[in-house]
């Protein structure tokens, strides 16, 4: 005779394992209809119904946190074309500034033009100066100085700021500022806040002296968890509303070559003073108005005529050249624009291309412009580090190497230490600086932020820099690893590129 307690049993355990296949199945036709409806790419959707149906339950969960790459609702609406074009021309007419747009010269590269018209929510603006800073040697002190004579804001965002050798200084010149009256805000991502050792978060110290400090999608709870695999990578600092700086430095030690030891970094980072430097703003206000829910307004006193002339600021010593538009590009309105832009560019080009990155994952259409361009004559150089930091991109890249230069790319490696800078020059014209790597983290995934700039002598400067590191570079007459080993594994991360 079988005991009342044993059916009972049998029946709860029954019914657990009913009720578990009902979640699994519920949760996995949600997130296979998500898939379907939101996926442009065939590939991508197939791989991704393929891990939610043969992983049960934890198919639909990697699927939440990774497949998801979109904002909805607060980020298009503070991110859109027209928020940043409004908040650019809102400080434009507080300050009394001239936007630059009327008084654009003809440029070379017109179809480029056209196309960033139509593609950004930003105008072309004219009469910028742009200054490249090499390395954290060059870049620091200018920026501390910067910090150091503010006197009405300091708008900072950076993907990694550590409190170290070469970041306790920000924080110490930050905290300065506050203290003097400045209007000071930091920004920090959510990610790139956890980098290093937990004592060098900078955002504490800043904390503890008051510096009003924000992390970008923070991950801090479950709910903010659909957003672990979104990244705000830009790097902006922007002073007093006229003077900007833009590139791929982030703050910590090891940037500086000349003082460091451990983790050297190259890099490169841009001051800009005129017109755009709004533009960068714009773009500061709206993540931070993401980020906290406050609406920063400034001192609109804050003018380039009221300036010492001796701060860099007076229109007379320090309106250049260069032509500028500020590019955005993000999982939200902004999605795709960044691709865009490179292929536009790409196309444009006549003579030469050259890019620099440590990341370099170009997906197929990318590579078949590059490999276009390479057919109708035109030199493709690209520059990328010999050994990565990040090794399971190193072997992804690898896996590629046969690919790049089966369609013409002429590729090399540059030497230690490691080099972090992003670089995009066409036709000894027209130069693309800012965040932005050419992988799927930064084309998909990443909040990045851009400066195209037209000018031949900004060009120069900036080909300077890259035909000095190319020189010291080995170029790649063949792919590296030919053994079947290597060769498997390097296939293997690459059939990740799509999240790396």
């Amino acid at each position: 005779m079988v005991e009342p307690t044993a059916i009972t049993d049998s029946l709860d355990a029954g019914t657990a394992i009913s009720l578990a296949g009902l979640i699994y199945l519920f949760l996995a036709v949600i997130a296979a209809v998500h898939v379907l409806l939101n996926k442009d790419s065939e590939g991508a959707a197939i791989s991704w119904m393929g891990i939610i149906i043969l992983s049960p339950l934890f198919g639909a969960v990697l699927y939440g946190l990774f497949g998801i790459n979109r904002l909805r609702g607060k980020a298009e609406s503070i991110h859109s074309e027209r928020a940043m074009r409004r908040l650019h021309r809102s400080h434009r007419s507080q300050t009394g500034g001239d936007d630059g747009e009327a008084s654009l010269p003809v440029l070379p590269l017109a179809d480029l033009v056209k196309t960033g018209d139509a593609l950004h929510g930003m105008p072309l603006v004219s009469g910028n100066r742009v200054q490249p800073l090499v390395n954290g040697d060059e870049a620091y002190p200018v920026m501390l100085s910067a910090i150091d004579a503010a006197q009405h804001s300091v708008l900072l965002s950076s993907y990694i700021f550590q409190n170290d050798a070469s970041g306790g200084p920000f924080v110490e010149a930050l905290a300065r500022a506050q203290q003097r009256g400045v209007t000071v805000r930091v920004l920090i991502d959510g990610v790139g806040a956890r980098y290093g050792f937990l004592v060098a978060r900078a955002d504490r110290a800043l904390k503890k002296l008051n510096v009003p400090t924000a992390r970008f999608l923070s991950a801090t709870s479950p709910m903010d968890w659909r957003f672990i695999n979104l990244r705000n990578h830009r790097k902006l600092m922007v002073v007093d509303s006229t003077i900007g700086f833009i590139g791929g430095l982030n703050i910590r030690a090891g940037n500086e070559i000349s003082k460091s030891r451990w983790h050297l970094t190259r890099d490169i980072h841009f001051e800009v003073r005129g017109p755009a430097v709004s533009q960068l703003l714009a773009v500061f206000l709206a993540d931070w108005e993401f980020a906290t829910g406050e609406r920063l307004r400034l001192d609109p006193t804050t003018t380039a005529n009221e300036s010492n002339p001796n701060d860099g600021c007076d229109p007379e010593h320090d309106v250049g050249p260069v032509c500028c538009r500020t590019t955005v590009d993000g999982p939200d309105n902004n999605y795709e624009k960044l691709r865009l832009t490179l292929m536009a560019a790409i196309n444009s080009a006549q003579h030469r291309i050259d890019i620099q990155t440590p990341y370099f994952l170009p997906n197929n259409q990318l590579l078949g412009c590059l490999r276009l361009a390479s057919l109708r004559g035109v030199s493709v150089r690209v520059l990328l580090p010999e050994n990565n930091n990040l090794i399971v991109v190193e072997w992804a890249m690898r896996a590629n190497e046969k690919r790049w230069l089966e369609a013409g790319l002429q590729v090399a490696l540059g030497d230690h230490p490691f080099d972090h800078s992003k670089l995009f020059l066409v036709d000894d014209e027209w130069v693309l600086i800012g965040s932005s790597n050419w992988d799927a983290r930064s084309l998909e995934l990443n909040f990045e932020v851009n400066l195209e700039c037209f000018d031949a002598q900004l060009s120069q400067q900036v080909s300077a820099v890259f035909d000095a590191k190319w020189n010291e570079g080995k170029v790649l007459s063949q792919h590296r690893d030919k053994a079947i080993l290597p060769k498997l594994r390097n296939n293997f991360c690459r059939l990740f590129s799509p999240y790396l």
